[in-house]
């Protein structure tokens, strides 16, 4: 019966997928969507069949708790005994002593936040229900990504609250975010800072100047050494699956079909037992049809004796395979078949040699004096296998197990290594051109030996290498149930412990625990010292690498720029700021330990060289007229620029100077231009490579208030530079649209705006952007029927600024009335000067009379007001003064910035498709939405100027593929990349 059917898999918790896949097959109280959401339908309640309800466990009283449950749901949204559990939990809260340092059986267990992919938590429900019965009290952060529903943590008892600050304990997975820390509380989680990784010290300093007590799982240990909590096994197990997935694509990539492609990767299965079903499919398939002959014998080798090793074995396992010893290799190479895969397990002695041949290898003496030991890795095993799958630990005592010099060495000798899976995800390792971690949705590059890059490309030149530092989250169920099982044990001892008593006096804490203790009231604890020698030791080596960027400008997107640079790991980077108000230059430079504040006028040519000479890149945030100024200060120093702005006439004209000075001027490098470039190019390269063709092609792309701050006439507020806003809208423009070509004469661009639909909550219109044919030779796209780049904003903002432009509001002419040191004028006055009458307002109202909306908009703007000119000589800087004292963000303000690229793709087939990228971002207290994806990208771009990256001289902008798909990766390590969704016609 369908409404049983119902009942039953509500009771299992399924409800929203069971509505999402049969909305009919819900009573109507829940399905009907326009009723009153408090509102019982008695025509909800089920037909019972004849007999159902007889025999001694269906009666009526069951009956009537089903249709009870179902009341209930319909009038709250959750079941009667969630209501139950949760107002229990609140009440035991409330009853509880104030978190602090202090034990108070109080547990908060935080929402994972570090990446989309992060789904796993520290204790699942059945924990909670644990916790709770043996008296404690547990408060779970609310998430929607989480592995586990709200529902279910709030039927297992927990009070679901945002604040954790209730907590004496809050326990996480990962690296806690700096602006989520609770003073004085007791912290569990993988910090990632015991070998004094350079990302993780800010961290690690908030955790001290906030005297947390803080607990690393990684040191959790029982009296052998050996780890009691992780997630190894599932590494192991995700990182071999992926691997097994991604020698698939690899070897397609080469021209080889092959039997890897008949399984996917971890997170396309919904449970471990699945995704083994499906290499024991791929196994039989290589039990009939064999790897690809070229390819084989394919030979595995495992280093590392932990659980991560162990989880990869098992999954290895699975397939027909046959272990050998290291020094069969070469035999196995000549004699081994194409129908089994062949494992071998690598210890110490097969890795390194002493220095002196006469010293026999031992583990004590290795151990004690590692500098005494070369690895012959690539020399011994390298050459043999087909794929290394590395587990191991290691730290920069001891040799690593594949540098960069050994790597080029095998790729030029033609070693059979095809793939490493570097499940240790430790960067700059034991594998030493694993230089950052991959993400689980782009798990592999292809690591060319030759020239030291990497790149997103199945038919790469190179070896294909992985380092997923969130393996488990691809098994999260499986992974949290396994973690909160070996956590369980110590939760209630740490909840209950005293965190105030000194250090050495918390007897409370058992040693599995006082030994994990990383930082304890604003000091590391003392097994943990040493992380200040490792820091110190650090800076020297990046002092050594130390480079200098000169920042001219201290303006709206500076921020994330020097926030940036500031924790640059591959180099130190030592940034001055300079601007004409050394306050402003020196309010930013305070925030940074690695800037320093300079005033220095950039029209000064002298000033200017000067600082010029002393730095390795220029770096211009000032007004866009200004760049050739300091570019002729570059060529005639030899150093290299970055700015975010558009190529103007005058700053391409330097171009062959430029070349003949050596230096790169990497310019439109911002959000728009600038990850547009990035974005739009990435898309266009895949439909070429697939054999596809481009037939339009449109980009609109705004910074604008969040909905709720639009509240002004303008709907609009300044996240950057106010004259280059009003710059911009007097600009002409000229584009392509279905093969007819339309321009647009300068200062008449707000009479062209269009109504753009986007997301359908939004009003929004675009306005075309500058010459977007010319981007037809830059792209590559010759032929299109559209090609269109344009500008978003709220709808009404193009009326009233047309209007603005007909008031003469925009021209940039010396006025006397308002030039420093005149008397001082009324707005009011002003516009009665400009429109040459003594009635401004009411020659405004006859002249818009059809338009009231125009009308209510300028004198919303002040126009007319008593309030004072700035004396700042043009008319332009007059409203610009005016607009950012009126319209700019307020604490707790928001801006977004929207951006939108839709291509139409013709395919060989005679298939059309439509694809659209789409990009959404919301400022936050600290920094908006346009500072971060202005600033984050001309960063990058100065540090790949650095490292010297961009071996394009001249004046440039980044359109390269290289460059892009560089930027990209480092983009989307940072969290910036496009969402991409298609319609096929």
């Amino acid at each position: 019966h369908p409404h049983i059917c119902c009942v039953e898999t509500h009771s299992r918790g399924d409800r929203a997928a069971v509505h999402a896949a049969e909305p009919s097959r819900l009573p109507c109280c829940l399905r009907h969507t326009r009723a009153p959401p408090h509102t019982f339908c008695p025509s909800a309640l089920p037909r019972w069949p004849d007999g159902l309800l007889s025999g001694p466990n269906n009666g009526s009283d069951l009956a009537q708790r089903h249709i009870m449950s179902l009341v209930f749901v319909a009038r709250t949204g959750l079941p009667a005994h969630v209501a139950r559990f949760s107002s229990a939990a609140k009440s035991a809260l409330d009853s509880r002593a104030p978190g602090g340092l202090k034990g108070n059986g109080v547990v908060g267990v935080r929402r994972e936040t570090k990446n989309r992919w992060e789904r796993r938590a520290p204790l699942a429900p059945q924990h909670v229900r644990t916790l709770t019965r043996k008296g404690l009290t547990v408060i779970v952060q609310p998430s929607r990504m989480r592995i586990f529903t709200d529902d279910e943590y709030e039927r297992a008892g927990a009070v679901m609250s945002e604040d954790l600050s209730p907590a004496s304990v809050i326990v996480g997975v990962k690296e806690i975010p700096i602006d989520a820390i609770i003073p004085e509380r007791t912290y569990m989680c993988f910090s990632h800072t015991i070998k004094a990784q350079e990302g993780n010290m800010p961290m690690l300093d908030a955790m001290l100047n906030h005297k947390i007590r803080l607990i690393d799982y990684e040191k959790m240990v029982d009296a052998q050494g050996r780890r009691v909590i992780g997630f190894g096994r599932f590494a192991g197990n995700a990182g071999m699956i992926d691997i097994l997935r991604g020698l698939g694509d690899r070897l397609l990539g080469l021209g080889y079909t092959n039997p890897f492609l008949g399984m996917g990767y971890t997170d396309y299965y919904h449970s471990l037992a699945a995704s083994k079903t499906a290499v024991q499919l791929v196994g039989n398939n290589i039990l009939i049809s064999g790897v690809p002959r070229d390819h084989s014998p394919m030979i595995f080798a495992f280093t590392g004796r932990g659980n991560v090793t162990k989880g990869a074995l098992e999954i290895f396992q699975e397939l027909p395979h046959e272990f050998v010893d290291p020094s069969e290799l070469q035999d196995v190479v000549q004699h081994g078949s194409r129908h089994v895969l062949y494992g071998t397990m690598l210890e110490r002695h097969h890795c390194v040699e002493p220095k002196d041949p006469a010293t026999k290898f031992s583990v004590a003496h290795y151990e004690a004096h590692p500098e005494e030991y070369r690895g012959n890795f690539h020399e011994k095993i390298a050459p043999y296998i087909t794929c290394l799958v590395n587990g191991m630990y290691w730290d920069a005592r001891f040799p690593r197990l594949l540098t960069v010099d050994q790597m080029r060495d095998l790729y030029k000798n033609n070693a059979r290594l095809l793939a490493i899976a570097d499940i240790s995800a430790d960067p700059y390792g034991s594998v030493e051109f694993t230089r950052f971690c991959t993400k689980i949705d782009r798990p592999f590059l292809v690591y060319n030996p030759i020239d030291a890059t990497e790149e997103y490309n199945w038919e790469g030149k190179g070896v294909l290498l992985g380092s997923v530092d969130n393996l488990p989250a691809e098994l999260p169920k499986e992974a949290s149930w396994h973690f909160g099982n070996l956590l369980m044990p110590f939760i209630k001892q740490l909840a209950l412990s005293d965190g105030s008593l000194p250090f050495e006096q918390q007897k409370d804490l058992n040693d599995t625990l006082k030994n994990a203790v990383i930082t304890d009231k604003g000091a590391l604890t003392p097994n943990y010292k040493y992380i200040d020698s490792l820091r110190s030791t650090r800076n020297l080596e990046r002092k050594k690498r130390e480079k200098k960027v000169l920042l001219l400008g201290a303006g709206m997107v500076a921020g994330p720029f020097v926030e940036y640079l500031s924790r640059c790991t591959d180099m130190s980077v030592k940034i001055t700021i300079g601007a004409a108000d050394f306050k402003i230059a020196k309010g930013l430079a305070d925030k940074y330990p690695h800037a320093t504040p300079a005033e220095l006028n950039v029209t000064s040519t002298d000033a200017l060289d000067r600082a010029v000479s002393e730095h390795d890149v220029v770096v211009s945030l000032v007004p866009a007229a200004l760049h050739p100024h300091v570019a002729r200060a570059c060529i005639r120093r030899g150093v290299d620029m970055v700015t975010t702005s558009y190529i103007s006439p005058e700053m391409q004209a330097l171009h062959k100077d430029a070349v003949n000075a050596g230096i790169t001027i990497l310019n439109e490098i911002g959000l728009d231009p600038g990850f547009d470039h990035l974005s739009a190019l990435k898309t266009i390269g895949d439909v070429a490579q697939a054999g596809g063709r481009i037939s339009a092609f449109s980009s609109w792309c705004g910074g604008l208030p969040a909905p709720e701050t639009s509240n002004n006439p303008l709907g609009y507020k300044f996240s950057w530079s106010v004259r280059g806003v009003l710059n911009a809208g007097l600009n002409g423009a000229r584009w392509r649209e279905n093969g007819e070509e339309h321009n647009v004469a300068p200062g008449q661009l707000f009479k062209h705006a269009r109504p753009i639909h986007l997301f359908n909550a939004l009003a929004l219109e675009g306005l075309p952007n500058r010459d977007s044919i010319a981007y037809e030779d830059i792209y590559g796209l010759w032929g299109v029927d559209t090609m269109l780049r344009g500008t978003l904003r709220y709808q009404g903002f193009s009326a009233i600024m047309s209007a603005v432009t007909e008031l003469g509001l925009l021209r940039d002419i010396p006025t006397e009335y308002i030039a420093p040191g005149a008397t001082p004028i009324t707005w009011r006055e002003f516009m009665g000067v400009l429109l040459n009458t003594s009635d401004p307002a009411g020659l405004v109202k006859d002249k818009y009379a059809a338009q009231p909306e125009i009308i209510e908009g300028l004198f919303g703007l002040n126009l007319f007001s008593d309030e004072p000119v700035a004396q700042v000589g043009t008319p332009i800087d007059a409203i610009g003064a005016l607009f950012a004292k009126h319209l700019a963000y307020k604490t707790g303000e928001h801006d977004m910035v929207l951006m939108t690229h839709r291509f139409g793709i013709e395919w060989l087939n005679g298939k059309k498709e439509i694809r659209t990228a789409t990009l959404y971002r919301t400022g936050n207290k600290s920094q908006t939405a346009m500072a971060l994806l202005v600033g984050t990208p001309a960063a990058l771009a100065t540090e790949l100027v650095l490292m010297k990256k961009v071996p394009e001289k001249g004046v440039i902008r980044p359109v390269a593929p290289a460059l892009c798909e560089e930027l990209l990766v480092r983009l989307e390590r940072e969290g910036i990349s496009m969402l991409e969704s298609s319609i096929t016609i």
